[in-house]
């Protein structure tokens, strides 16, 4: 097997070229009384190679059959020039053959039932054999590549790939529903489980993001492809509970363009790479339409339009109108624009969007205020809780939100102002993780109202004592940027074994 060559590079090989390939049998039939055709592929593409041995070179016919894994070794032949396959692409001719891994076709589950996808939803640990989802594994590392690519070689210098923790003592996300991690270990004598490893409960990330504003600290200019967690009780076609999400931080941007055109290079630099990709390549040749064209077309315009979330609000009015959907005259807070309003706009620009300015009730504390964000900080004020932050989403036309991100706040005073708000100083936990068993603030901390304390977000506070300077980024959910560069009807199709509620099998 050192001399095998890829299936792929087998079917761009010169035909009277003697190779040897490894596969799994898709599929087996005979086309003459005494010749046995098979199509074999290694996952390498999407096409697998047409090989054909005679009934004489077979001992036992019955074990080459679907699922079983084979190695062929034999001349290429074109068409014409092949007795064995007449009108067919070129063959590859066996002279020998080997069996490497057997396969009863009475119990391989592929054989039985196909690759439909209730079928294959069930059984993950078998998708990765079928064409559709090889190629959708290839693609996603053609994606990886390319994004490694992107920020290594950027034109303002590189981006610094960092590794984040997967287990943390804080919710970044402010009320997510997080999965706990167990701190039990092998209980000892002498030892209260509520002491056992890390002391006190911890749980698994949500999001990187905060441990990348400390990183971007040091290293001005990071990004970090990580797993994520979220406990959500949903299976709906764009949520997982366990997903990778691309976080990038920059440090030292007052305004929010560079995040807006750091986006749009990020997914230029994917789409354009992609497209001169094999996997790419056969992505759009797949899809059966101009469709999934047309959308990486849209993708690689130039600059996105970008829209504050108050004229968002106003030209949505005629829909909510229609729909009876309009705030109450009682109501003075604006409210949340849906899924469903997200696409609406993007059909109006007929082009991804940059929405912008969030009101601070429907951003996260750490979204960094409008109103005196740049320059010399006045001393703090009463911050108004419907005050706009630099916050933004970035919609994608047909599937809404896939990016969100912003200035992060760096003036300490307003930012534990909005934590007094938003009710994550300690003790008036309203909604997200705390762990009231954590170390109490052992001196009075700045901003701090008596009786306030930090608690286990006391760490990233400190990230605004000592020298922090304005800065930024944003976070992709991977998978939702996969659904729609491949066209996939749900996110758990370009994940490798999806999690979701109530599914969590192999």
């Amino acid at each position: 097997m050192d001399n095998r060559v890829s299936i792929s590079d087998a079917l761009l090989a010169g035909t009277a070229d003697k190779i040897t390939v490894c596969g799994i049998i898709e599929d087996v039939s005979t086309t003459h009384e005494d010749t046995i055709t098979l199509l074999v592929n290694d996952g390498s593409t999407i096409s697998p190679i047409r090989a054909m041995l005679r009934e004489a070179q077979v001992k036992d016919a019955s074990v080459l059959s679907r699922g079983c894994t084979v190695q062929l070794h034999g001349t290429l032949q074109p068409p014409k020039q092949s007795t064995l396959c007449q009108g067919k692409s070129r063959v590859l001719v066996v002279n020998d053959y080997a069996i490497l891994g057997p396969a009863d076709s009475a119990t391989f589950p592929l054989a039985q039932h196909g690759a439909s996808t209730e079928f294959l939803d069930r059984n993950p640990h078998l998708r990765i054999r079928t064409p559709r989802y090889a190629l959708l594994a290839r693609f996603r590392s053609a994606a990886l590549s390319a994004l490694s690519t992107f920020f290594d070689s950027h034109p303002d210098g590189p981006f610094y790939q960092v590794q984040l923790p997967m287990l943390t003592w804080t919710d970044c996300e402010g009320g997510a529903e997080v999965f706990a991690a167990p701190t039990q270990c092998s209980k000892r004598e002498g030892m209260e489980m509520e002491d056992a490893y890390f002391g006190s409960r911890r749980y698994l990330n949500v999001s990187a993001v905060f441990h990348a504003e400390a990183f971007v600290q040091g290293l001005d200019r990071v990004w970090t492809l990580a797993p994520c967690w979220r406990a959500e009780r949903t299976d709906g076609s764009r949520h997982l509970a366990e997903f990778w999400m691309l976080e990038v931080a920059m440090n030292y941007i007052t305004t929010l363009e560079p995040l807006y055109g750091l986006m749009e290079e990020t997914i230029h630099g994917i789409v354009t790479r992609l497209e001169n990709s094999p996997s790419g390549q056969e992505m759009l040749s797949q899809s059966g339409s101009d469709e999934l064209r047309h959308r990486w077309n849209k993708l690689l315009t130039s600059r996105w339009p970008r829209i504050t979330f108050a004229e968002a609000t106003k030209l949505l009015e005629p829909i909510r109108a229609a729909n009876g959907t309009t705030s109450t005259p009682q109501s003075t807070a604006p409210r949340d624009i849906s899924g469903e309003e997200e696409k609406y706009l993007c059909a109006h620009f007929d082009s991804p969007i940059f929405l912008t300015h969030f009101p601070s009730r429907i951003r996260l504390f750490q979204a960094a205020q409008s109103v005196g964000h740049i320059g010399d900080i006045p001393p703090s004020t009463e911050i108004d809780p419907e005050q706009t932050t630099e916050a933004f989403d970035l919609l994608l036309p047909g599937i809404g939100e896939i990016c969100s991100g912003g200035l992060r706040e760096h003036r300490l005073d307003v930012l534990i102002d909005t934590m007094r708000k938003k009710y994550f100083l300690r003790g008036q936990s309203k909604g997200h993780v705390e762990d009231q068993n954590g170390p109490a603030d052992a001196e009075p901390y700045p901003y701090l109202h008596p009786g306030e304390e930090i608690g286990s977000l006391k760490w990233f506070t400190d990230l605004r004592r000592w020298g922090t300077s304005p800065h930024g980024g944003f976070g992709i959910g991977f998978e939702r940027l996969l659904q729609y560069l491949t066209g996939a009807d749900t996110v758990k199709e370009v994940v490798s074994f999806p999690r979701y509620w109530g599914v969590c099998g192999c």
